[in-house]
């Protein structure tokens, strides 16, 4: 078995998660087949985002985690499956922002995907109604990113 490894290191908003997300759709799509397990690797990358991602003065998505993926192809060079593990997440950001800060875009999605029903039934509000979310001067709540297109 031969092992590689592609490393991205640099400062927030140079280009680390998107290069990524090209890597894994380039690997995706030299293994020539397209697969349920390619779909769903990389389907995971937002759903990552969501709970490691958050708005800081410098980018509005900026991943606060470390990801160490391993993606294991067969001997005809198919992808067979993956390992995904986040490591390092900024966990001073769970207890306070930064002013002009957001918190995990998590808890920003759960609420705007849900309808007045659900959260009647959750009890649940809106964001604005939370104290943990409103710490910041103001909240905008735009979730394009979690598009999994």
């Amino acid at each position: 078995m031969k092992r590689n490894v592609c490393d991205f290191s640099g400062e927030s908003g140079a280009g680390k998660t998107e290069s990524v997300k090209l890597i894994l759709h380039f690997l995706a799509a030299v293994s020539g087949q397209h697969l349920w397990i390619e779909q769903q690797i990389l389907e995971a990358t937002p759903i990552l985002e969501a709970f490691g991602n958050a708005k800081t003065v410098k980018n509005d998505n900026s991943s606060r985690f470390g990801k160490y993926i391993e993606i294991y192809f067969n001997d005809d060079g198919i992808i067979e499956g993956a390992k995904i593990e986040q490591y390092l997440l900024e966990k001073s950001r769970v207890c306070r922002m930064a002013a002009d800060e957001r918190n995990y875009h998590i808890f920003y999605s759960i609420l705007m995907g849900m309808n007045t029903k659900q959260k009647k039934l959750l009890s649940l509000g809106t964001a604005h109604e939370y104290d943990y979310l409103t710490m910041v001067r103001h909240i905008v709540l735009e979730c394009s990113y979690l598009s999994l297109h």
